[in-house]
């Protein structure tokens, strides 16, 4: 049996309030960017999207530090010229708090392509 699993955890600080981003079969969901630095001390912006039930749960405002499990997500955006991709965190799970910026991506899965 083949192994294909998409996890990612990141504490990270949050940058600035979450935004509507986009709404889907009724439900919202918002985008906000995530401070998480490295060990070198430069600071990695990753885009997150956060279903709104998650964000009615555990409110955030810019400064929190904040613990996310989610995954990995893609899509291609075609609104303007030519194609572009777009990579973001989508959030499964919130949590205040944590000292230690953090930042884990493991992905598994097959190659669709030669590379």
């Amino acid at each position: 049996m083949e192994l294909n699993y998409n996890r990612v955890e990141l504490r990270g600080t949050v940058d600035d309030v979450p935004a509507l981003s986009h709404v889907n079969h009724g439900c919202a969901f918002y985008r906000f960017p995530l401070s998480v630095l490295r060990l070198s001390g430069q600071a990695d912006k990753l885009p997150v999207i956060v279903p709104k039930s998650l964000l009615l749960l555990t409110p955030l405002t810019p400064g929190d530090t904040v613990h996310i499990t989610g995954q990995l997500r893609s899509f291609n955006n075609k609104s303007g010229l030519g194609s572009r991709l777009v990579i973001s965190v989508f959030a499964h799970a919130l949590e205040k708090g944590g000292d230690t910026p953090f930042n884990l991506i493991q992905l598994s899965g097959i190659l669709c392509k030669p590379p």
